[in-house]
C-alpha cells in the first residue's frame, strides 16, 4: 500500500480541476502518480502541466523519450515506471526485442573508453538517446563510487554532447536532457512513496532489489 494516499478530484482546489481532467484523459494509467503529486498544488500544476505540454508540443520523438525513460528506470529499478512505460514504448514503435536490450543495459556502467558506436537493432539517433540515458545514470550514480576520475567523465560528456548536437536541435537536446534527468526524480519519488500500480497496469515479474 502506498505511503501517501492518492487524492480524488473532490479533494483538490477547483482551479486545478481542468488540469486533473486533462491528466485523466491523457494519462489515466498514471493516476496514482499524478493524484499523489496533487497533494502539492505547485508540483501538480508545474510537473504534470509540463509533461502534458511536452507531449503536445515537443519536437522530440515520443520513442526517444520512451527509450531514455526505460534506460533510466531500469537502472534505478523503478518497477512503477518500467511497467507503465514499456507498453508506451511499444506504442511508440519499439519492438519487444528492443525493450529487452534496454532492460539488459540496466546497471551496466560505461567503459572509460566508451566509443558511442551504436547498438544493434537501433538506428543512430536511438543509439545516442540510449547513450545519453546511460551517461546520466553512470555519471550520477556509478562513476563516483567506482572512483572514475572526473577527467574521464568530462571527456565522455563532451564526446557524447558533440554527437548529440550533430543530430538534434538545441531545443530537442534541452528537452531530451531534462526529461531524462527528471525521470530519475520520478523513479525515486515513486519508489520512496511505494506507489501502487493501477488496476489496469500489468505488473512486472518479481525481481529482487
Amino acid at each position: 500500500m502506498a505511503l501517501l494516499k492518492p487524492l480524488t478530484r473532490d479533494e483538490i482546489a477547483p482551479e486545478l480541476h481542468a488540469l486533473w481532467d486533462e491528466c485523466e484523459k491523457t494519462y489515466p494509467d498514471f493516476r496514482n502518480s499524478w493524484a499523489t503529486m496533487a497533494h502539492s498544488p505547485i508540483l501538480f500544476r508545474h510537473v504534470w502541466g509540463q509533461l502534458l505540454a511536452l507531449k503536445k508540443e515537443s519536437p522530440v520523438e515520443a520513442r526517444h523519450f520512451e527509450i531514455a525513460i526505460l534506460v533510466v528506470s531500469n537502472a534505478t529499478r523503478c518497477d512503477y515506471c518500467v511497467a507503465h512505460h514499456s507498453p508506451r514504448a511499444l506504442g511508440a514503435g519499439l519492438a519487444p526485442a528492443q525493450l529487452a536490450t534496454l532492460t539488459a543495459l540496466a546497471g551496466t556502467p560505461l567503459a572509460d573508453d566508451h566509443g558511442f558506436e551504436g547498438y544493434a537493432g537501433f538506428d543512430a539517433d536511438d543509439s545516442l538517446v540510449i547513450d545519453l540515458a546511460r551517461f546520466v545514470v553512470w555519471a550520477g550514480l556509478q562513476a563516483p563510487p567506482a572512483g572514475v576520475h572526473p577527467r574521464v567523465v568530462h571527456r565522455l560528456r563532451r564526446r557524447l554532447f558533440d554527437r548529440l548536437a550533430a543530430r538534434f536541435s538545441p531545443r530537442q537536446l534541452e528537452e531530451l536532457v531534462w526529461r531524462t534527468t527528471q525521470c530519475a526524480a520520478f523513479n525515486w519519488h515513486n519508489e520512496l512513496l511505494e506507489l501502487d500500480l493501477e488496476p489496469d497496469v500489468t505488473s512486472l515479474p518479481d525481481r529482487s532489489h
